[in-house]
């Protein structure tokens, strides 16, 4: 955005790195920015101020203009929105702590400044733990048990220089609430979940055609599941939440009862982030009091850690908590894309593929949405049910290793076996068919070959995504 601050006059100031925290007039996200001194001469024998335009990405200055107001001055640090001291006096350290939660586990990395991981852990939630069909609410107690070892895991002199937190979860995992007393009030459902189709049908009524809530994997479809098959009675008390939206919410001394979420969480409910808001179509209906009402940018920050929180482990009272994102995009951002046409792969219990792309790209009926990113980026791609869980299901971490140094593609570059590796029926990128059968026969004797044969038909999946 257009920050104004002082440079004030003497050597260090070449030598300092800054660290700017403003709102970005493109996307309305508060950013941390960082500009290594030296990047444009700055006079010692007089000191003025500087307007930056900056264009930002991943935290790192890649582009401004500027000009320059005669205003003599001295001054001791930086003028606005900042915390960071330069001069002759020492500057804290601050850390920054995300915490991915995914299929089957969930993992905390803190960085520096400098963007230099100083503390990492994961933690598997175990076999069993974390069930499709969650009727008793088990799912939530896992992930909140998760979230607790992880930050009771950091070292002390991490977590007290903590300044920001943020959480990212599956895409569209999600679940009721009281917006009273927070308590879990329907089944989580998790981000495969696919909708009956009478379910699918209710949604289609009333979303324009192409939409992406009329995918029986949506958001809208769960909440739809949730009020006519489970039969959960329409209340002002019920809100829901996403996976991401309700942790950040643990953090917090008094969550907000009409709801937060993000913009890439909330995609799938049904808000467009190109208008910024949720559609006619949706706020004239009578659920639309049960969607979160207030929808934020990724990384905007929603408050402080409660005290207790605070106190319990050793966190910083002013670090900040932030509205999350999805896992898959914290993936993208991670491997440091930054090109429209550059695109990334994430390998997990799933396989997601996302594009950076100046345009959006919605097609139903490949399973391909966008995400709004920054700027005027967006992040089209989708995700498909095959991925890591169908090999864990077939093989353990020692056999897999055995296994792939026998492999020997000169040999026999092409199995034959064409299987389209899924744990249950249904698929969602790129092929959209929720009742998609998983194709792994015929099962060869030599268990080599049947890993080949996996391993290749997850590759042709994301070939045929590409494509």
């Amino acid at each position: 955005g257009n920050l104004i601050f002082s440079l004030f006059n003497g050597a260090a100031c070449s030598r300092a790195t800054l660290f700017v925290e403003g709102d970005c007039c493109c996307c309305d996200r508060r950013e941390v920015m960082k500009i290594r001194g030296g990047s444009r001469p700055v006079s010692s024998r007089t000191s003025k101020s500087l307007t930056f335009h900056l264009r930002t990405q991943r935290q790192k200055v890649v582009d401004w203009c500027w000009f320059w107001t005669a205003r003599p001055k001295r001054c001791s640090g930086l003028a606005l929105h900042t915390n960071t001291k330069l001069g002759s006096g020492t500057r804290v350290q601050s850390m920054y702590l995300g915490l991915d939660f995914g299929t089957s586990g969930a993992r905390a990395i803190v960085i520096d400044e400098d963007e230099s991981i100083v503390h990492s852990e994961k933690v598997e939630y175990g076999a069993g733990k974390v069930k499709a069909d969650d009727a008793g609410g088990g799912n939530c107690s896992t992930w909140e048990a998760a979230l607790f070892k992880l930050l009771g895991n950091i070292p002390g002199n991490v977590s007290r220089e903590l300044r920001a937190i943020c959480i990212d979860g599956t895409s569209s995992t999600s679940f009721l609430v009281n917006r009273n007393d927070w308590t879990i009030q329907s089944r989580p459902l998790l981000y495969n979940f696919a909708a009956e189709t009478s379910t699918v049908n209710r949604v289609k009524e009333i979303a324009p055609e192409g939409n992406i809530t009329i995918s029986s994997t949506s958001t809208l479809c769960k909440l739809f599941t949730w009020l006519y098959e489970d039969g959960i009675p329409r209340s002002d008390d019920l809100l829901l939440l996403h996976q991401a939206d309700w942790l950040s919410s643990l953090l917090l001394e008094q969550p907000d009862k009409a709801g937060v979420s993000d913009y890439n969480n909330a995609l799938k409910l049904g808000y467009d982030p190109g208008i910024k808001d949720y559609p006619e179509w949706m706020k004239s209906r009578d659920f639309a009091s049960i969607l979160p009402q207030t929808i934020l940018a990724p990384s905007t920050p929603i408050g402080n850690v409660s005290p207790s929180i605070s106190d319990r482990y050793g966190i910083n009272g002013e670090c900040q908590v932030a509205a999350g994102t999805t896992d898959s995009i914290a993936a993208f951002l991670a491997a440091g894309a930054s090109d429209p046409g550059e695109a990334v792969t994430s390998l997990g219990s799933t396989l997601a593929i996302k594009a950076l792309s100046t345009k959006r790209v919605d097609n139903l009926k490949y399973g391909i949405y966008s995400h709004k990113l920054w700027g005027d980026l967006w992040l089209a791609g989708g995700a498909s049910n095959t991925g890591g869980a169908v090999l864990r299901k077939y093989f353990s971490d020692e056999q897999l290793a055995e296994l792939s140094s026998k492999i020997d593609v000169k040999s026999t570059p092409q199995t034959g076996l064409n299987y389209y590796p899924l744990l249950t029926p249904g698929e969602r990128f790129p092929i959209a068919d929720p009742n998609l059968e998983p194709k792994l026969d015929p099962r060869p004797a030599d268990d080599t070959l049947f890993l080949h044969g996996i391993l290749e038909g997850i590759a042709e999946i994301e070939k045929l995504s590409f494509d």
